[in-house]
């Protein structure tokens, strides 16, 4: 698709109109490059994947040789420095005392969380959205097209579900005006993965990417799911 910001000047050849003092956009449909395919949904699922991953983990890196040397020297120094049986125990375990050093390793070092299910404030995302024939002549609807629906009871089935961090601000707006809005329409402060619900012991365990407390503990819950 192609939108140009040119006024219409009378010719019918621009992309804008003017209508009542406002400019109404109009977009224009190119055709298709050639060479160009459609991404199908395993592709896509791969891709998202892949991006929730790098988001927790970072991009994959291969450690400098000299910090791979140095490391194993220093492991090697240690299990060697160890006496009796401590010492027979340490070599056996590393196979003589050699140390192999992951030559792939993540950017990132992501972050268990474990959260009480009274801390928690979560809020599932659900679309609303009435047909112009549903409605009487001239009638709008009169509720936003995303509604906030309250979970009081978690449940096993939020495993692996990614959940959406608020910002302790946009919270701040939603308590004092009650509109959905200027919840899920701010910006977060970051996302969190659910790794298990502990049910017995009524504990949230979730996976962050930095560590310390979450800026709040209010969440959103939508349809996105990741496994690792």
């Amino acid at each position: 698709m192609s939108m140009e910001d040119t006024n219409d000047g009378g010719g019918g050849g621009g992309v804008r109109k003017k209508e009542k003092g406002k400019i109404k956009p109009k977009v224009i449909k190119l055709p298709r490059s050639g060479g160009v395919v459609s991404r199908d949904v395993t592709f896509r699922r791969m891709s998202r994947s892949q991006c929730i991953k790098r988001y927790f983990n970072g991009d994959v890196i291969t450690p400098s040789t000299n910090a791979s040397a140095n490391a194993a020297m220093t492991l090697s120094a240690n299990s060697d420095s160890l006496a009796g049986n401590n010492a027979a125990s340490a070599s056996s375990a590393t196979g003589g005392g050699t140390v192999s050093i992951p030559s792939i390793v993540h950017q990132y070092t992501p972050f268990a969380l474990e959260i009480p299910f009274a801390d928690l404030t979560l809020h599932k995302l659900t679309s609303v959205s009435l047909a112009a024939s549903m409605l009487p002549v001239s009638a709008k609807q009169s509720t936003g097209p995303v509604q906030l629906l309250p979970i009081h009871d978690i449940t096993p089935t939020l495993k692996h579900a990614i959940l959406a961090v608020c910002h302790p601000s946009a919270v701040q707006n939603y308590n004092v005006s009650g509109t959905a809005s200027d919840l899920y329409l701010s910006g977060v402060a970051g996302f969190v993965a659910v790794e298990n619900v502990d049910m017995s012991r009524d504990i949230l365990s979730l996976l962050s990417p930095c560590s310390g407390s979450l800026p709040s503990f209010h969440l959103l819950v939508g349809d996105i799911t990741w496994m690792e």
